[in-house]
């Protein structure tokens, strides 16, 4: 849950404070642009000690919080 946490954290601030939760639409909500998903790409890589590859950047994988999470934990990321 530290995870999800700390990315909607992220999210929420660089969207002003918009509602997002887990679930919330990213792409599809306009919330998120294109310069922003690389944003939410270098975050993640920094703060989970991860490093992407070209598969593990995919709108499956950014599409929602809970979809950001599912990837930092499925590569092992640290919380």
């Amino acid at each position: 849950m530290e995870i999800q946490q700390t990315v909607l954290d992220f999210l929420r601030e660089k969207t002003g404070g918009a509602q997002i939760e887990p679930d919330t639409e990213l792409l599809k909500s306009g919330l998120v642009n294109s310069l922003f998903a690389l944003e939410i790409v270098v975050f993640v890589e920094k703060t989970f000690g991860l490093k992407l590859g070209r598969k593990d950047i995919s709108p499956e994988n950014f599409s929602t919080a809970a979809s950001i999470t599912a990837l930092v934990e499925r590569l092992g990321g640290k919380g």
